[in-house]
């Protein structure tokens, strides 16, 4: 058990946990919800999805996919089954909704391990 010497002390510790936290959780969590999102991602040729590898800063947890035709996928659909029978529209919010109980405890294990660092 962490032991302050007064109140400034410890907001302080706990200010450095939570940002430190949140950073490292930010990275973790976008990586993961852009895998997790391949489940209802369009993939006629598979490019659409690969091309958040190369454009995503999942660092900053910002997750990109560049091709001519991502934002008409994302916002108007395609044709489920070329490539993905689960394809829908919005597939990052759709992964969000399944695996939010997910990433809302991996992001307090990782909250939790900078406590003990």
């Amino acid at each position: 058990m962490k032991k302050f010497n007064n109140f400034k002390e410890a907001f302080q510790w706990t200010k450095e946990v939570i940002e430190k936290g949140c950073i490292s959780a930010e990275s973790v969590i976008a990586e993961q919800i852009y895998k997790d999102s391949n489940e209802f991602t369009y993939r006629e040729s598979g490019e659409m999805y690969k091309s958040g590898e190369t454009h995503s800063k999942f660092n900053q947890g910002i997750i990109i996919e560049r091709t001519p035709y991502v934002r008409r996928r994302y916002y108007e659909g395609g044709t489920p089954g070329a490539g993905n029978k689960k394809a829908q529209p919005r597939w990052f919010e759709k992964t969000v909704a399944k695996y939010k109980n997910d990433y809302q405890e991996q992001a307090s294990k990782i909250i939790d391990m900078q406590k003990k660092g």
